[in-house]
């Protein structure tokens, strides 16, 4: 019983250092993760040009997406986009689209986008 145990405690400490080597992995070959909120996109880690952090924003607006998650990874040296959540399948085919007018070399130059300025209230405090 006692080895039994400490294989079982072995294993449960391989699973737990084997998390983070699977997420590097997994997170290798992604350019850009965007997530949504109800229509609006947000930029999360990655390069991403302005430009299409505006055009996904655009998309994700009208229909409302309530929930989504669009990361965009490096595939036989193209960008592709993987999205999950409440999309429609239309909006899914709209935000491929948008993601593929742009090419690597693009997505690998883009910075981090700007954040939108924040308004001021009446008293002119932030």
């Amino acid at each position: 019983m006692g080895r039994a145990v400490a294989l079982l405690f072995g294993l449960l400490i391989l699973a737990l250092l084997s998390i983070p080597l699977v997420i590097s992995i997994q997170r290798a070959n992604e350019l850009c993760c965007v997530t949504v909120r109800d229509g609006k996109a947000t930029f999360r880690r990655g390069r991403l040009p302005q430009r299409l952090l505006d055009d996904i924003s655009d998309v994700v607006k009208k229909p409302r997406v309530k929930k989504a998650t669009i990361r965009v990874v490096r595939e036989r040296g193209r960008p592709r986009a993987i999205i999950s959540g409440d999309v429609s399948d239309a909006t899914r085919q709209r935000l491929r689209n948008v993601v593929g007018t742009f090419s690597t070399a693009k997505l690998e130059a883009g910075g981090r986008p700007s954040r939108p300025k924040r308004r001021r209230g009446p008293s002119g405090r932030r």
